[in-house]
């Protein structure tokens, strides 16, 4: 027997435009008083008329064409009717027949090799309210009621949590670099859906599939991960155990206990049928011009991985600093600002190759830097350091003017502080000293103060240098040239 999983995601954005997705309430409903932001429209009342957000049908475009997606030039709107009591008007505004977007892809990188994940469609919706449930009641904040989402919708390509991860990794690492959302799980603008299930091919050669299932409430990627690896095995088990005469059972939706790392049956899931989509009568089709798809293209900002590989092209990096730096805009945009500092110090100093600071650069965004940032909890755009910052600290050392542990100190201090590094190395007196005799004064102490190294440098324990270069570091207070002091000392022990 084998067997295959088959996985899919359904993935829905939240879109930060100003207004919600058929009204003018404001989409700021975060943290706001409960049913503050509504109106006859997302609260469906009757006689009230949609009106489709413009801003939202462009960021669809946006995050469709970022997808590799085929942009339909006409596209409508359908009614999906249920009932629940966080949807007022009894149906939901979405789309069925036409999409906005369709047929794209992506790929992920998947131990080290690159996998590409089909997309079905994404299509455009309204989110539907809030329910509450308390002291044996339920409230319903319509605060949500109508905000714009764009569900995203893979083909079953995957094969294991992980790569489902990784998928939805990539799908909010896109949608971040468009700013076409905070794909913040924690807040709701960005949910994840695996649907699960097996291909089994028995030993006499049948072939069945489980029973698909749709795993919701769940809080984070790492979660969405487990839920998968579990659905899998339950699956497995669940087959196992009833046999291959009861593997057509209707597909289920499933909740994720995150305390117990399970799943547990909600209720069977509906079919297209059970929603009886129609197209919605108070909005009219909608026409996309060549031209207008173009204009959105043209402002597509440049995406992770293309970001990624002039990182490695233009700056000589390796493939994982250039993974670091591309995985936000704002990270990527931070170390460019470093390395054009960079560019014009080199300029004005007739430097024709700048791979040695550029990874310089490197190194200390995404040594120092990030684990000041993990230290702290503090986002890039807090901190107080600036990215020419980070060029002054890597030209300083490449004129010398500060040693390698200078420079860590100097770092920190300009973390906390904001201060710029050239003025912190002024105010501290720190610079470099690389003056033979100078240095030649601090070595004659050290050599008289550690009688016993030197002997054992003299017999040819040659290691010990190291020791004695370290002393005179410290009685300069790290000032030494290391360099210098290492040759004034091998110099006066010679003699």
């Amino acid at each position: 027997m084998t067997t295959q999983s088959l996985i899919g995601l359904e993935i829905h954005i939240q879109l930060k435009t100003k207004s919600k997705m058929f009204c003018g309430c404001s989409n700021s409903y975060f943290g706001a008083e409960p049913n503050t932001h509504t109106c006859p429209v997302c609260l469906g009342l009757p006689g009230a008329l949609p009106v489709a957000n413009e801003d939202a049908l462009r960021r669809a475009i946006m995050v469709g064409l970022a997808l590799n997606c085929d942009v339909n030039k006409q596209c409508h709107f359908d009614r999906k009717n249920y009932y629940y009591p966080d949807l007022p008007k009894g149906y939901q505004i979405s789309q069925f027949y036409k999409t906005i977007v369709e047929n794209g892809w992506i790929e992920i990188e998947v131990r080290d090799d690159m996998k590409r994940i089909r997309i079905h469609e994404a299509h455009q919706e309204e989110d539907a309210a809030k329910s509450i449930h308390e002291s044996g009641k339920t409230l319903v904040d319509f605060n949500k009621s109508g905000v714009p989402l764009l569900e995203i919708v893979s083909e079953p390509d995957m094969v294991s949590g992980e790569e489902a991860r990784l998928f939805a990794t990539k799908i909010r690492q896109i949608c971040r670099y468009l700013s076409v959302s905070d794909c913040d799980m924690e807040k709701g603008s960005m949910r994840v859906e695996p649907t699960v299930n097996l291909k089994i091919e028995t030993d006499e050669g049948n072939v069945v599939y489980t029973p698909l299932a749709e795993v919701k409430n769940i809080g984070s990627l790492k979660a969405a991960e487990k839920a998968v690896e579990y659905e899998i095995k339950r699956q497995l088990e669940q087959w196992r155990k009833d046999g291959e005469e009861k593997s057509t059972t209707n597909k289920t939706t499933r909740g994720w206990d995150a305390e117990k790392n399970v799943t547990f049956l909600q209720r069977e899931k509906e079919g297209s049928a059970d929603y009886r989509y129609f197209p919605e009568p108070d909005i009219p089709p909608l026409d996309f011009s060549d031209e207008y798809i173009d204009k959105i293209r043209q402002s597509l900002p440049e995406l992770p991985d293309a970001k990624k590989k002039r990182f490695m092209e233009q700056y000589g990096i390796n493939d994982y600093d250039a993974t670091i730096l591309s995985s936000t805009r704002r990270k990527g945009d931070w170390f460019e600002k470093a390395c054009r500092k960079i560019k014009t110090f080199a300029k004005a100093e007739g430097i024709e190759d700048l791979t040695s600071l550029y990874k310089d650069v490197t190194n200390w965004i995404n040594g120092d830097v990030k684990a000041y940032q993990k230290k702290h909890k503090v986002a890039f755009a807090n901190l107080k350091i600036k990215p020419e910052h980070i060029a002054e600290i890597s030209i300083l050392l490449s004129q010398k003017k500060i040693s390698g542990k200078i420079a860590k100190d100097v770092l920190a201090e300009s973390l906390e502080s904001g201060k710029s590094p050239k003025s912190i190395v002024e105010e501290k007196e720190l610079v470099q000293v690389s003056d033979e005799s100078a240095i030649e004064e601090i070595a004659q102490k050290v050599i008289e103060a550690n009688p016993e190294p030197v002997e054992q440098y003299k017999e040819g324990k040659e290691g010990v240098i190291g020791f004695l270069v370290g002393k005179v570091m410290r009685e300069s207070r790290g000032k030494a040239n290391p360099k210098v002091a290492n040759d004034v000392l091998k110099k006066l022990l010679s003699n």
